[in-house]
């Protein structure tokens, strides 16, 4: 019988550190703990990071292989003590400070602590690929390897579980292969995942989650840096580019910045839809449906800048009631309303009221925005489809057989599409300041 993994780490925290004084499981989407244990009269702050079920390329033991290397190269990294439950988790320092910028004191200290993790960001992107050979990450010479090998991965996963057409990721997977970059250099290791540290008073504590790292252009750094500024606050954008233009020595290049924010937004829905085709009952179901609109939306969104593209304004058409309306808008209250035991229960039960809440969105607006999307279909191939699925196969197949003409009509009409699915989505968004729009970077 496998051992709970609750069991396995306060088991080998015991057994290897000293007596668990605290032990905390983090709420959130993958399997996480904060613990502390006495060493001889000395705290000793652990985290434990394990992997997330149903995402089997974001391996922990691959992630601490890779920090080992960082802190060999001087990198700010949590050191990592051990791989534990065959791998199942990762047993390293806990970082002191704060996780989010939203929580400094005024601009001044989030610009120092900008400064600090340019430096460090700066530090990582000279390190030389080869360091990280016995890792597996494969080194790309050409443009097109450089700017996709990253993104084929993602792509060739979404194939394997795709199970209903996806308009707009094949329209984006095709525009993007169409469009790369041109003289981007030399490929370099970058984090793939950027922006996410630890900080105290004016100055980052460590770098967290490298588990995207690979070897690639550091272009898709930065336009990390700028999804991630959509909602964590990172102050001045435009200032924190500058800087690192400034200590990297490397002039930056916005339209490159620019598809790198397309092609790595659109790698969310990409790697979501395991989650979403296969209809996995997951806590987290409705943080993945969040991302995944949102970060299409971001994809898009890009997309049609670098096409100079303008869209419209989007609105949810009218609603449509039903004689069970107050059934089904009170059940979110209902399961709000049961009793569960604070940490990782009380999550569940909120993550589960939350979901209710988007049901009922779902049942009030879903036929409405069907209906719209039909329409456009209709009004771009020349007949009506009459339901979802046929609508979406006859766009996905006319995507996969147009030509660059008709890129400002599909993306005008990819846009209305996800539009309608964030403003469905809206009430129950988690980023603080609802839907996300990125600012132009020129």
């Amino acid at each position: 019988m496998t051992q709970p993994l609750d069991d396995l780490v306060r088991d080998w925290v015991t057994d290897n550190v000293g007596e668990v004084v605290s032990f905390e499981r983090q709420q959130r989407w993958r399997p996480a703990w904060f613990v502390v244990a006495d060493r001889e009269g000395r705290a000793v702050r652990l985290y434990v990071r394990g992997n997330r079920d149903g995402f089997g390329t974001m391996d922990v033991g691959r992630e601490a292989a890779i920090l080992r290397v960082m802190e060999a190269h001087s990198i700010p990294v949590p050191h990592v003590h051990a791989e534990i439950g065959g791998g199942a988790a990762v047993v390293m320092d806990w970082l002191t400070g704060e996780p989010n910028l939203g929580t400094a004191a005024d601009d001044r200290q989030v610009d120092a602590v900008m400064d600090s993790y340019v430096e460090a960001l700066a530090a990582v992107h000279r390190i030389e690929p080869t360091a990280f050979g016995n890792l597996g990450m494969s080194i790309p010479t050409k443009p097109e390897a450089i700017a996709l090998d990253f993104f084929d991965g993602f792509v060739t996963r979404y194939r394997e579980f795709k199970r209903r057409p996806e308009p707009l990721l094949e329209f984006g997977i095709g525009w993007l292969r169409r469009n790369i970059p041109p003289d981007r250099g030399e490929a370099r290791f970058v984090l793939g995942d950027s922006g996410q540290f630890m900080f105290s008073d004016r100055r980052i504590t460590g770098l967290l989650d490298v588990e995207l790292a690979h070897i690639g252009d550091v272009a898709h750094d930065l336009a990390g840096l700028r999804l991630r500024n959509a909602t964590e606050p990172m102050g001045d954008l435009t200032r924190v580019l500058a800087r690192y233009e400034q200590v990297s020595g490397q002039p930056l290049d916005p339209s490159a910045i620019e598809f790198h924010t397309a092609k790595f937004a659109l790698c969310t829905p990409l790697g979501l839809v395991i989650a979403l085709h296969l209809d996995l009952a997951l806590p987290e179901i409705l943080q993945y449906v969040e991302w995944f609109h949102q970060l299409s939306l971001h994809a898009i969104e890009s997309i049609a800048r670098l096409a100079d593209v303008r869209l419209e304004t989007v609105s949810l058409p009218d609603p449509a009631g039903h004689e069970y309306t107050g059934l089904v808008n009170g059940l979110p209250a209902m399961i709000a309303g049961l009793d569960a035991a604070a940490g990782i229960a009380e999550y569940r039960r909120d993550t589960v009221a939350s979901v209710a809440r988007f049901a009922a969105r779902v049942n009030e607006y879903e036929p409405a925005i069907i209906s719209a999307d039909l329409d456009d279909i209709g009004t771009l191939i020349g007949q009506r489809p009459v339901d979802r699925l046929t609508g979406d196969t006859l766009l996905e197949d006319f995507i996969g057989n147009a030509g660059p003409e008709y890129d400002a009509t599909l993306i005008r009409l990819l846009h209305r599409r996800c539009m309608r699915q964030m403003l469905l989505l809206e009430p129950v968004l988690s980023a603080p300041d609802g839907i996300g729009h990125l600012a132009p970077l020129t």
